[in-house]
């Protein structure tokens, strides 16, 4: 019925109906451990081959190879030690239960039958005819698992498109989460090229790899080059190409976010057009409420990146009737293979906000700091006004191409923090005096505006944590991420965070959906291993509290 291993690779076999517990070593010897074939209970504490088990059930070892047992018929759990004594340390022989908290030796227990040790040491019993799970502290000296040395991601850096015969960059920076500092010369990053594509200067076959000797990476901090340059042969075919990228370290694969696959599209150029052959749309509509921000996000793209370059054009932008133009406009080329290029556009306001006039080129795919799309961001402003509903009659009239509807959306009002749902999205776990940190999830209902302004957010550590001080946020559902670091203050010697910070979400396009406050903490240096502490809270603004939970390992 049961079965368990031991370090050294030898089988323990709970052989239920022979009454015995069986052993086979890595050479294929068996042999019996405990029970003498009999059916029956004697008394624990003489040779565990010379007693008598009844339909034994469960097994498990603990680290100093002690056998554990569950003695079905027996009601009772029992201990082979590795000196081969047999005692009962759970369950005194009488079917039933009584009242839990007592010692376990003295309780009643009715048929268990599965068990199972955790890294604490704490024996968990499936107590069957109970119908319950129970559970006996301390029974084990058990080794807590070291912490993770690092907890190592990429961010991806990946043209969706390149031009036939162009170089482009391929590959992803390498941070860390922490908890510890990662040696580089213990990283390896390995690009797989898919058929097709070639590593740049001074490489050789499709395996591209990089170490990092010399070379420290700390945790939040910095990143460590693993882009390689590529190209796309003249004789590549146009069509996707999907390589493969791994992050190793100490020779294995990080435990998470560690392979990527790198989809790229190869073009063929075609002779160079004016602004017709563009494709030309709203990318986001904003929805805001009255006498609030946003901005409109127009891109420009061409056919199977067909190269165009139209020269400086006038670009006529009239505003919906809720929204007039609020300021500098900005270009940017997020796909470009030279990484991402921005700059400010040429502008005029006219007819009190209601136009806007850009005099520019929107050049893409002609070389490889334009490739893929030109994203215009143009900033505008709800009228104080505005009643609420969908406007539709903007317009975008570029050059000779045929005009394109512009569309926003005024909302009745924005919430404040009230309107907000607040949740711990991960638990912190760390060793004494080592850091780890957590995440605070804030989403509102049904996706609405929420812009309380600045308010005060207290978060009060779980017992056996203390802050750092260090917080940041990110709205990780735009493109690009929205980051930056959270304004805060310790109070209570480390027990009590304050943050002052405005948690706006929906309110535009780069505040879409939810915001993380990422948040560090350190285990106290006598917090008690292997505890977990539930009495953490977090108070935002006007919100009920919302509990916080962290673990010492």
């Amino acid at each position: 019925m049961g079965l368990t291993v031991d370090a050294a690779g030898n089988l323990y076999i709970a052989d239920r109906h022979n009454h015995r517990i069986r052993k086979v070593t890595p050479n294929g010897i068996i042999t019996t451990v405990a029970g003498n074939g009999t059916a029956g209970y004697v008394s624990d504490g003489g040779p565990a081959l010379g007693t008598r088990l009844h339909y034994p059930w469960g097994v498990a070892l603990d680290e100093a190879g002690n056998l554990y047992i569950g003695d079905g018929h027996n009601h009772r759990i029992r201990k082979v030690t590795s000196d081969g004594i047999i005692t009962t340390i759970a369950g005194n022989g009488t079917a039933g239960y009584v009242d839990d908290g007592g010692p376990a030796a003295g309780t009643r227990l009715y048929y268990p039958y599965g068990i199972a040790l955790d890294r604490a040491g704490n024996l968990y019993i499936a107590d069957q005819s109970n119908q319950r799970i129970r559970g006996v502290t301390g029974v084990a000296q058990m080794t807590p698992p070291l912490p993770p040395a690092a907890d190592l991601y990429g961010e991806v850096v990946s043209p969706y498109r390149v031009q036939r015969g162009q170089e482009f960059d391929l590959g992803a920076r390498i941070r860390s989460r922490g908890p510890n500092p990662a040696d580089g010369q213990h990283v390896t990053v390995v690009l797989t090229l898919a058929d097709g594509l070639v590593g740049g200067p001074g490489s050789t076959g499709q395996r591209l790899t990089r170490t990092f000797t010399g070379q420290q990476l700390i945790p939040y901090q910095g990143s460590l080059d693993g882009v390689f340059r590529v190209i796309a042969p003249d004789t590549t075919p146009a069509g996707t190409y999907e390589s493969t990228l791994e992050i190793q370290y100490g020779g294995d694969l990080n435990l998470k976010d560690n392979t990527y696959a790198l989809p790229v599209t190869v073009v063929v150029p075609a002779p160079v057009a004016d602004e017709t052959a563009l494709t030309i749309y709203q990318d986001t509509i904003p929805d805001v409420a009255p006498g609030q921000r946003s901005t409109f996000i127009m891109r420009y793209t061409s056919p199977a990146g067909q190269p165009v370059n139209p020269g400086t054009i006038v670009q006529r932008f009239t505003a919906p009737t809720a929204f007039v133009f609020a300021g500098q406009p900005t270009y940017a080329y997020y796909e470009a293979l030279d990484g991402i290029v921005t700059g400010s556009l040429d502008y005029r306001i006219e007819d009190d906000g209601r136009t806007l006039i850009i005099t520019a080129n929107p050049h893409v795919n002609t070389t490889t700091s334009d490739s893929g799309s030109v994203i215009y961001t143009i900033p505008v402003q709800a009228r104080i006004n505005a009643l609420p509903g969908q406007y539709d009659n903007g317009s975008a009239s570029i050059g000779r191409h045929t005009p394109v509807q512009i569309s926003g959306k005024i909302t009745s009002k924005a919430q404040d923090e009230t309107a907000l749902r607040v949740v711990q999205a991960s638990v912190p776990a760390a060793a004494p005096g080592q850091t780890a940190k957590f995440n605070l999830e804030f989403r509102s209902f049904d996706n609405q505006p929420v812009n309380p302004g600045t308010i005060e957010q207290r978060i009060t550590a779980p017992t056996g944590f203390e802050f750092t001080g260090a917080a940041s946020y990110g709205y990780y559902n735009t493109k690009p991420y929205v980051t930056g670091n959270l304004d805060t203050r310790l109070e209570d010697n480390g027990k009590t965070l304050v943050i002052q910070s405005n948690p706006h979400l929906n309110t535009g396009t780069t505040d879409k959906t939810s915001l993380i406050h990422t948040i560090v903490v350190k285990a106290l240096p006598g917090a008690t291993s292997g505890t977990q502490s539930t009495d953490g809270r977090a108070v935002i603004g006007r919100l009920a509290p919302v509990p916080l939970t962290g673990r010492i390992l």
